[in-house]
């Protein structure tokens, strides 16, 4: 069961929508759990705050906070404020101590009202050099007015700047973006480098993931489908997409979806087929709204046409793997993508400001430890050198953002994953050009500079992540931070995760098919509870996703289809127990037999028992009063009261041998009361059958005699392999059966009592001293003889059993209520 089981989740994927956004509510649990940094208070106006090796120390956000509004006014600032902070970086004497980069969340795609500002800014970014703005991508082409200015825009950025071009994998099914919004040329002739600041929310609206490259697209021609299915290579040729690795043909449907048909191989050269051509045009004319043609001008369509457009496909690094290369100093075209698996940083180097040189990047995996009374050190720093980044992403470019945190706050002593100072602290410190006003340093060696908005309403920057909502400079600072780190959210390897999935639902349905169902159910839950604590320790040491909602859902389904399993198959198990043992034992006694888990043994097995024989004296003579009918009458109305009260006390009735009856207790379900259950049930008969004599008329009144034995006997299923009876075998039974006959030598004996001399009106139950040493303090009985039977060569001494001290209630063993 637990394989087949096994079976259904695998095509159950993880991926599945119920699954997967129950996935992304335990990723956002694993966030949110995480260990912040905070900042605490030591003297007034001093705040330190502890170490985390998680977070890159060169990562410092400058928030536009409430402060900031409050030193500059109302959002958004005039850009000669922009370009007073930049100017505050790069107006330093000491300029080995400078920041690596500066990066402002800020749009500027159109000219402010005040060109002054405009100018002001573009030569702070000359200036200070280090400046990295962002382009945004949009889903549909831009307007026809905007087109060709904002297409010069980005050719700028690729010509000044560069861009990725190392681009392997199935790069075609990327999500398009069709239009752009770059910033002013001016500004963007001056940046250092620039990236989009794209995100792409998860199915539950939740910001999660950033695509490390983003696929965006220029149109340079359309053409009209005939004509380019027959001058194909002609048409190609007068075009940039000869000889270009990411140029495709492009067309929409009726619904206004994009479609795609790659042209060159990775290497440029045309690579498309007769076949793929037929296969092109069949798609674009079922597909395609027609342009209709008029050729004779008369109002009315002639032809029909369809339009295609060439276009050339172009990689578009983030902002944050865009400051992560260039704090690396590695160059755009030397990023190496393969889409639906990684983005390789190769020989990442870092600027040292203490000597003024690049040296081998090394990631902090420890603190250095210093002596409490000297504060010498006594174990230095510990460093990974990283040869390479290999950054994980999805068929879409996206990587999984590694938050660090719950959102910092901007206030002194708050809750700060990130370092972050005010805006305007920076802003309105800048100096004039005058060298001597300048200052040495401003202890920022290195650091990438991230500014962006930081005051809730502050335009719409606030976004819904993981973990609650985060300002989109911190989201760009988790990003940026998880690269840097190599903090990166790998899931468990598919083989890992299907052996998981198979030993959890393995677990479940053997413990659930071994304990009782509640007992069960607690274990059932405290595994999946034990799950989900293996994968939030696998999330915070290992940085490993594992998949916790499939294999948990895996186990449940579990734990349900065995308790389903084991009703359905108890209930066939009862009714086969029925209808072996139905006409033997009472219906609680079945239910015993099936509840116990230990189905009767086949074929014989020797076990401790009691044996019961009871017999009519002078059924012959009964037997000749009667008509043949009016006796079977008379017995079955006996015999039925003789064996309900059998199975009242949970005996078995073996047989009917005429007007004799055979029980027998202990079997099948196992009894350690056998004994006493036999003599309550021969007392009771006895008063059952003086109840019925008081109705019956004298001449037909029952007198009977009964024997009770116990010790070892066989029993089981016995007879030929066409019919069997659930039966015993053994001397012991025998020597019951004998029992039930010696009451007849008994009749009427005399025997002295404290010092009286009784008459007796006959034996009617005896039992042996066998059973009397198992009963002999729940009974009264007396000793009537020491005996010898036949097939017996040692005496049996034989009792009557007169009544029962426990009472008539079917006795319970107090070891069996415990």
């Amino acid at each position: 069961m637990a394989i087949i089981i096994v079976g259904v989740f695998l095509l159950l994927s993880p991926d599945f929508f119920f699954f997967k956004n129950l996935q992304y509510r335990v990723l956002d649990f694993h966030f949110s759990i995480r260990h912040s940094r905070v900042a605490r208070e030591e003297q007034a106006g001093v705040t330190v705050q502890q170490a985390n090796l998680n977070i890159h120390p060169d990562i410092l956000i400058l928030g536009i906070d409430n402060r900031s509004l409050a030193d500059f006014g109302a959002w958004p600032f005039p850009r000669y404020r922009h370009a007073d902070l930049l100017n505050t970086f790069s107006r330093i004497k000491d300029d080995s101590t400078r920041e690596n980069s500066v990066f402002l969340d800020i749009f500027f795609i159109e000219p402010s009202s005040d060109a002054v500002d405009d100018a002001q800014l573009e030569a702070s970014m000359e200036e200070n050099g280090r400046v990295f703005l962002q382009t945004v991508l949009t889903g549909s082409e831009p307007p026809s007015s905007l087109a060709q200015e904002y297409r010069e825009r980005h050719r700028l950025l690729f010509e000044e700047h560069g861009e990725i071009t190392d681009v392997q994998g199935d790069w075609v099914n990327m999500p398009l973006f069709l239009g752009m919004e770059p910033p002013l040329k001016p500004l963007g002739k001056n940046l250092l480098g620039y990236g989009h600041a794209n995100y792409i929310d998860d199915e539950d609206d939740r910001f999660r993931r950033q695509p490390m490259i983003a696929r965006s697209t220029e149109r340079i021609r359309t053409v009209q489908l005939q004509d380019f299915l027959d001058n194909h290579r002609q048409l190609l040729s007068q075009t940039d997409a000869w000889g270009n690795p990411f140029a495709r043909i492009g067309w929409y449907d009726k619904s206004g979806n994009h479609y795609s048909q790659a042209l060159n191989d990775s290497e440029g050269n045309l690579n498309i087929t007769q076949e793929q051509l037929d296969q092109l045009a069949e798609k674009v004319r079922a597909q395609s709204p027609p342009r209709e043609i008029d050729l004779d001008d008369d109002g009315e369509s002639d032809a029909q046409e369809f339009d295609i457009g060439i276009y050339i496909d172009h990689f578009i690094p983030s902002i944050t793997l865009a400051l992560a290369a260039n704090y690396l100093n590695i160059p755009l075209e030397d990023i190496r993508v393969n889409i639906g698996e990684e983005v390789i940083l190769a020989n990442p180097r870092v600027y040292n400001p203490e000597n003024r040189s690049l040296e081998n990047y090394s990631i902090q995996t420890s603190l250095a430890q210093y002596d409490e009374e000297t504060q010498e050190v006594t174990a230095p720093a510990q460093y990974r050198e990283m040869d390479e980044i290999r950054i994980p992403i999805d068929e879409a470019g996206q990587m999984l953002v590694n938050f660090m945190g719950q959102r910092s706050s901007a206030e002194p002593g708050g809750q700060q994953t990130f370092p972050v100072r005010p805006y305007s602290a920076y802003a309105r410190r800048a100096t004039g050009p005058i060298y001597d006003t300048w200052p040495r340093t401003l202890a920022l060696e290195n650091k990438i500079i991230m500014a962006g908005a930081f005051s809730s309403g502050l335009a719409d920057d606030e976004k819904t992540t993981g973990v609650g909502l985060m300002y989109g400079i911190e989201l760009h600072a988790n990003a940026l931070n998880t690269i840097l780190m190599d903090k990166f959210i790998a899931p468990l390897a598919f083989w890992p995760q299907l052996a998981l999935l198979f030993v959890t639902v393995l677990l479940v349905a053997l413990l659930t098919g071994r304990v009782n169902t509640f007992f069960a159910l607690a274990l059932t839950l405290i595994l999946i509870a034990g799950l989900f604590v293996f994968g939030q320790y696998m999330f915070e040491a290992q940085e490993t996703l594992v998949q916790t909602v499939h294999p948990a859902f895996a186990m449940v389904f579990s734990f349900l289809s065995v308790v389903i399993y084991r009703g359905l198959t108890e209930e066939r198990e009862k009714r086969r127990v029925q209808g072996m043992f139905g006409q033997y034992v009472s219906p609680e006694v079945v239910d015993e037999i099936v509840s116990s888990g230990e189905p009767p043994e086949l074929g014989g097995v020797d076990k401790e028992l009691t044996v019961f024989f009871s017999d009519i004296r002078g059924f012959t003579t009964l037997s000749e009063k009667m008509q043949p009918q009016e006796l079977v009458n008379h017995l079955n109305i006996y015999l039925t009261a003789m064996t309900d009260t059998i199975m009242e006390y949970k005996g078995t009735l073996d047989k009917y041998v005429g007007d004799e009856i055979m029980g027998f207790w202990g079997a099948p379900v196992s009894q350690k009361n056998h004994a006493i259950l036999a003599c309550q049930s021969a007392v009771k008969q006895m008063q059952k059958l003086q109840e019925l004599n008081e109705q019956w008329p004298l001449d037909r009144r029952i007198d009977i005699g009964m024997g009770i034995n116990s010790g070892i006997m066989t029993v089981g299923n016995m007879g030929s392999r066409g019919r069997m009876n659930y039966t015993l075998m053994g001397d012991n039974v025998n020597l019951g059966a004998r029992l039930e006959g010696i009451n007849k030598q008994y009749f009427g004996q005399e025997w002295m009592e404290n010092g009286k001399k009784f008459t007796g009106s006959g034996s009617k139950i005896i039992i042996s001293e066998y059973t009397y040493g198992l009963v002999k303090d729940k009974v009264i009985a007396r000793e009537l003889d020491n005996i010898r039977v036949k097939g017996k060569n040692k005496p049996v001494v034989i009792y009557e059993l007169i009544d029962i001290k426990v009472g008539l209630e079917p006795y319970i063993d107090q070891d069996d209520l415990q």
